[in-house]
């Protein structure tokens, strides 16, 4: 692990995703921390007057501008202060639209993983970052990790990972984190929801699992629950991971999902962490 980035807005979740991030960096040896703070003006808010029919003027953006500077500068002393001495803080004010501002570090600084803190309730909250998040967890080129609201960091001792059985193939993105200066090594939880279960009995697809996580430890579940994303998450509460983990592709749950029902996910997840591979 080297380097986090953390979109801002200033938010109530904001600011737990810093705390989190602070507890976080100790430990997954996180050399650097960035916070991007998006200020993107409209042509359309510069040229057409507000619902109060004040017009934004050049004096108007350049004096928000400084006032968004500050409390990313503030934002930033904070987080040092709970981090290790050892990590780089380091802040980015973007003209760009998030989403666009986002790809654009990432390009640019590589980082290792986001790290978005989401609302309580998706919408419900002042968060501007909260609604873009699906946006970014969807098109990001490297790993999410979304944070909800007012969960407190927990070192990760063990993650659920949901997999369609019928595409194991996609474990392997875990192997990017089998560097124990990239990881923590939780023991994963690998959890096949399906009313048929096809998988249960499985000598090949056992053979498979052992290969494709070589190097951790882990446990195979079955669920029989009709609805993917009900069975994962009665799962988590009843065994209560530190994190689930969502794998890349077409067969992930969270890819699957539409708009709605990732917020709807979301929403229902308001205990642990996801991190969506890539």
């Amino acid at each position: 692990m080297k380097t986090l980035l953390i979109p801002v807005d200033f938010s109530e979740s904001t600011e737990n995703v810093i705390k989190y991030a602070a507890g976080f960096s100790c430990d997954t040896h996180v050399d650097r921390i960035i916070l991007l703070r998006s200020y993107y003006v409209s042509m359309y808010a510069q040229l057409l007057p507000s619902a109060d029919f004040v017009q934004m003027s050049a004096e108007n953006i350049n004096a928000e501008r400084e006032k968004v500077e500050a409390n990313l500068k503030h934002l930033s002393t904070e987080l040092y202060r709970k981090c290790m001495p050892t990590i780089k803080i380091e802040t980015a004010l973007s003209d760009l639209p998030l989403v666009r501002a986002v790809h654009n570090l990432i390009a640019r600084e590589r980082p290792s993983i986001v790290l978005i803190g989401s609302d309580e309730i998706p919408y419900e909250n002042d968060s501007y970052i909260g609604e873009q998040i699906i946006a970014i967890a969807k098109t990001s080129p490297v790993p999410v990790l979304i944070v909800p609201g007012h969960v407190q960091y927990q070192k990760i001792e063990t993650a659920l990972v949901p997999c369609d059985f019928g595409a194991i193939s996609r474990l392997s993105a875990l192997q990017t984190f089998r560097d124990p200066k990239k990881w923590l090594h939780p023991q994963l939880m690998v959890l096949n929801v399906d009313a048929k279960q096809k998988y249960k009995e499985n000598e090949q697809l056992a053979a498979g699992l052992v290969s494709l996580l070589e190097g951790y430890d882990f446990k195979v579940y079955h669920s029989e629950d009709k609805d993917i994303v009900h069975g994962i998450f009665s799962f988590a509460r009843e065994h209560d991971p530190q994190m689930i983990i969502a794998l890349p592709g077409k067969y992930s749950f969270f890819y699957n999902l539409t708009h709605r029902n990732i917020t709807k996910a979301l929403a229902l997840n308001a205990r642990r962490p996801v991190l969506i591979l890539k």
